[in-house]
């Protein structure tokens, strides 16, 4: 038969010489092996079991068939959408905050949901056929955060923006789904009224759900009234949570919130305070001015509207003086819409997410939601025939020189702002006198901006001077030119509601040493 040795270890070694047989052994050794041709027990086991085998594959086919059938039931909904509506009046609604979050879901969560554990082979497949599917989760968070602070910035109501009514711009409603989730953030966020405003419109919704819908949600009243009870807990309203509490426990006690809230009513937890911006209560005045140019009671006669002379005598621009010390106006028509395409075309396939900080220790930031991308003049004729006629404008050298520098002027930075788009207030100039970025490190300070709108946005989106009480509504063709250092005693943000490409930015610098 067999050979068997005891080796040093004690460990059992076999070596069997017959094709077949049964091989006693001093201890027997649970296998776990894929090979079935050494053993003809292995054979003969799943010959006797392949009825439990095909019982388990049939169970698996079910469950993939149920799951085709998710598939499917989603593809024909999305292709039935886009045949009724046509891909050009879905790529219109996008004009509404509404429509554009339910877009940024679909594509960060709804597919996830339908797609599972295939989503990451899905995703290679479409970046090996280069079609864009780049949304995740972030963008879920980063939307409800934009609706948020839209509706801070705006003072609107929840239950306005969850029928699609915004300051009467009129969209899409928002799913009871939708409004719930936004709730939940807020309250992660710490934005407790923000919350409780969400959340109470969920409880309507789910109290008169919509007839004519065919969604079927599995959120209960109850699960929403535990999150209710945790924000007003963390709130330091405890009476109020305990009453909650005591609406829930018996009829969802397996709720996730319900089972906090039991936890946190004996350890009493608080939210972390806000930090409340002092600048927030005019930045939000001038942004709620519905798109109009706003500058304080002129005090100075030389706040006025003019000709203004360029180096070349026949250029001549319209513009209008906002403020004198720091000086900063608007010039008409330096572009054209050709020149606005062109720069525009140029970025579209090579933006990035905007950072803060610099190019050195810089990072993405819910301060800055925008993308971006960088033209330098030798990249674009139109990029120099701009940077030209600027140079002719206002005086300012534009020669970019690299890599050995000094460099008179950035490239131009063209920006794309997508949902609730913004960029806090802050200032242009660098803290340390130089700039973060490789190619202009031999160049010095921002001494002046000159930023142009590339395009009309419909509603919202004003560039704002909160120190200064200035207010400019992003219309295509306007530039705004700011002189400042250091010490510029004006500050500046941008909040917008759609997504567009809102402007491109020239910067010009001091001659480093």
């Amino acid at each position: 038969m067999g050979k068997a040795k005891i080796s040093v270890s004690g460990q059992i070694k076999t070596r069997l010489n017959i094709c077949a047989g049964t091989v006693a052994m001093v201890t027997l050794v649970s296998v776990v092996s894929g090979d079935i041709f050494t053993s003809s027990l292995k054979v003969k086991r799943l010959v006797q079991e392949e009825a439990k085998v095909l019982d388990e594959l049939k169970r698996y086919i079910d469950l993939q068939y149920d799951r085709l059938k998710t598939f499917s039931n989603f593809y024909t909904d999305r292709v039935r959408d886009i045949n009724l509506n046509g891909q050009s009046k879905l790529l219109e609604d996008l004009h509404h905050p509404n429509a554009v979050y339910r877009a940024i879901k679909r594509f960060s969560s709804d597919y996830a949901q339908v797609l599972g554990e295939n989503l990451e082979s899905f995703r290679r497949s479409m970046a090996t056929s280069r079609v864009p599917f780049e949304a995740g989760v972030g963008d879920i968070r980063g939307a409800s955060l934009s609706l948020l602070r839209l509706q801070s910035v705006y003072h609107l109501k929840a239950m306005d923006m969850a029928e699609g009514d915004y300051l009467g711009y009129y969209g899409p409603p928002l799913t009871v789904q939708d409004t719930f989730e936004v709730g939940q953030l807020a309250f992660s966020e710490s934005m407790l009224n923000a919350s409780v405003e969400w959340l109470n419109v969920t409880l309507d919704l789910l109290a008169h759900p919509d007839p004519d819908s065919a969604i079927v949600y599995t959120l209960s009243p109850a699960h929403v009234k535990a999150l209710m009870g945790r924000v007003h807990l963390y709130a330091g309203n405890v009476q109020m949570a305990r009453s909650y509490y005591d609406e829930v426990r018996f009829s969802e006690p397996l709720s996730g919130d319900a089972q906090e809230l039991g936890v946190e009513l004996h350890s009493r937890p608080r939210a972390k305070p806000r930090e409340e911006m002092g600048y927030f209560q005019n930045f939000s005045r001038l942004c709620s001015l519905d798109n109009r140019l706003h500058v304080p009671k002129p005090l100075h006669p030389s706040m006025i509207c003019r000709y203004r002379e360029a180096l070349l005598p026949y250029y001549r621009f319209k513009e209008e003086i906002l403020s004198v010390r720091p000086f900063a106006s608007v010039v008409y028509n330096v572009t054209s819409d050709t020149e606005s395409e062109i720069l525009k075309d140029r970025v579209k396939h090579q933006l990035v997410r905007g950072q803060i900080g610099g190019s050195h220790e810089g990072h993405v930031s819910d301060l800055r939601t925008s993308d971006l991308g960088w033209v330098w003049d030798n990249e674009s004729p139109v990029a120099a025939e701009i940077s030209l006629r600027i140079k002719h404008l206002t005086g300012l050298e534009v020669a970019q020189k690299f890599p050995e520098g000094p460099t008179s002027a950035e490239p131009f930075q063209v920006v794309n702002y997508g949902l609730g788009g913004h960029y806090e207030v802050h200032l242009d100039p660098f803290e340390d006198g130089t700039s973060p970025l490789p190619a202009l490190k031999h160049s010095g300070n921002r001494i002046a901006t000159f930023l142009m709108y590339l395009s009309d946005v419909t509603r919202g989106g004003s560039t704002v001077f909160t120190k200064a009480d200035i207010a400019v509504p992003p219309i295509k063709a306007f530039f705004r030119l700011v002189y400042g250092f250091c010490d510029l005693p004006l500050s500046s943000s941008f909040q917008g509601w759609l997504d567009s490409f809102d402007h491109g930015i020239i910067r010009f610098l001091q001659h480093g040493e």
